[in-house]
């Protein structure tokens, strides 16, 4: 039997409340219609990918599945400075954003990719994601 696809990157619909255009790096939650939306809670419900090609309403954005069957790396949007790489990254609040962070190893958190290169805050980086880590403390 053939692979039904070699890549998890799935083109789904945005929501009407959702303009993913320019937002690629950034965290989604999938809706139970089909739809996503920019993640809003970084201390939430785990994400269900991020953006690798963003699109106006009522486009398709292109998603990166964090659950797995990805076969290459992605680039990640910082809300605040990654050092060095190989450091693990959670999702952290922005100005009217969830992004990327390096992880504290502390608090509630969820943590879903590996930072390749260092970084400044509001910058791609090029990351390795994973599913997500759903951290109590």
């Amino acid at each position: 039997m053939k692979l039904a696809r070699t890549n998890a990157l799935l083109p789904l619909p945005t929501s009407p409340e959702t303009d993913t255009f320019g937002m690629e790096g950034y965290p989604v939650d999938l809706n139970s219609n089909g739809t996503v939306d920019l993640c809003q809670d970084s201390q939430g419900n785990p994400p269900f990918g991020i953006v690798v090609l963003g699109a106006k309403h009522p486009g398709k954005v292109t998603i990166a599945v964090a659950a797995g069957g990805l076969a290459g790396t992605v680039r990640v949007k910082l809300v605040q400075p990654v050092l060095s790489a190989g450091l693990l990254l959670k999702l952290a609040d922005g100005v009217g954003v969830v992004g990327f962070a390096p992880d504290t190893n502390s608090g509630l958190r969820v943590v879903m990719a590996q930072s390749l290169e260092p970084g400044a805050a509001n910058e791609l980086i090029e990351a390795v994601l994973f599913k997500p880590i759903y951290y109590a403390s």
